[in-house]
């Protein structure tokens, strides 16, 4: 009953914030540039044996994508979807050349500082497997993918004690399309399969998509502390919910581990 009640109180609460958008304003941080790191150092002949700078200077020659990547045009993909579903998630956002403007604000002011993006370059072997008969086929092939990792400073201004750091990571690969035959006179099977290339414009294309994704990541960070800060600190402990709001659905439901900011110490 206790814990019935509790969520209830939560949900009244949680969409109480969601309909108050009118005092809502945030300062939207980006950083200076990308981070590219490869992890391909096999690739290179006796990698251990170079210096950290050469080393990297290498791999990033060699890479299949980062190279051809621009900083700006990804930091414009990733910071203008972060700041446009901001918008549409009812704050008013601020960049660092309306500063004065945001700090004569409404009294809910918040800061987002994206303190630094990072494209690895790897390899991602996949592996698939099928069962004929009595035996179990696998074979395994080698994706080209890029890991975006996204660290994220969240704080409520002139609250310096009120400052949290999150992590959050997603990844892009090639497209592996196969199956597995069997060949009934020789009694062998082969896999095969076709593999669609990831090309440099998906990887603009997931900055834009991630960045979408982490702004409503950031939404329901504030929109729990909000919930905190209206209950009893044993209440919110006892149900440990965490509320998640889709914007398009116009639904408050919770969300899994997986589907929210990774907190950093």
């Amino acid at each position: 009953m206790l814990f019935i009640s509790s969520c209830s109180a939560e949900r009244k609460i949680a969409k109480e914030y969601i309909a108050n958008d009118s005092t809502r304003t945030v300062l939207v941080i980006p950083p200076d540039y990308v981070f590219k790191t490869s992890l391909k150092d096999w690739e290179i002949d006796s990698a251990d044996e170079l210096d950290s700078w050469t080393l990297d200077s290498l791999l990033f020659e060699n890479s299949l994508y980062l190279k051809y990547l621009s900083d700006s045009l990804f930091l414009d993909y990733y910071m203008s979807n972060y700041n446009a579903e901001m918008s549409e998630l009812g704050f008013k956002v601020y960049g660092e050349d309306s500063l004065l403007s945001f700090l004569s604000g409404k009294a809910s002011s918040f800061i987002v500082h994206i303190a630094q993006l990072e494209l690895e370059e790897y390899v991602m072997p996949i592996k698939e497997e099928e069962q004929f008969g009595e035996y179990l086929y696998y074979e395994v092939i080698d994706l080209n993918a890029i890991n975006l990792n996204s660290w994220f400073e969240i704080s409520r201004v002139n609250e310096e004690e009120d400052k949290a750091m999150f992590f959050a990571s997603h990844y892009l690969t090639d497209e592996l399309d196969g199956f597995f035959k069997y060949y009934y006179f020789t009694d062998k099977v082969q896999f095969r399969y076709d593999i669609d290339t990831m090309l440099v414009d998906e990887i603009y294309k997931l900055g834009a998509l991630a960045a979408h994704l982490y702004a409503g990541y950031t939404f329901d960070y504030l929109l729990n502390k909000y919930i905190d800060k209206r209950m009893l600190e044993e209440d919110r402990d006892r149900s440990k919910i965490f509320y998640h709001y889709n914007r398009q659905k116009k639904y408050l439901g919770t969300a899994k581990e997986e589907e929210q900011f990774i907190p950093l110490n």
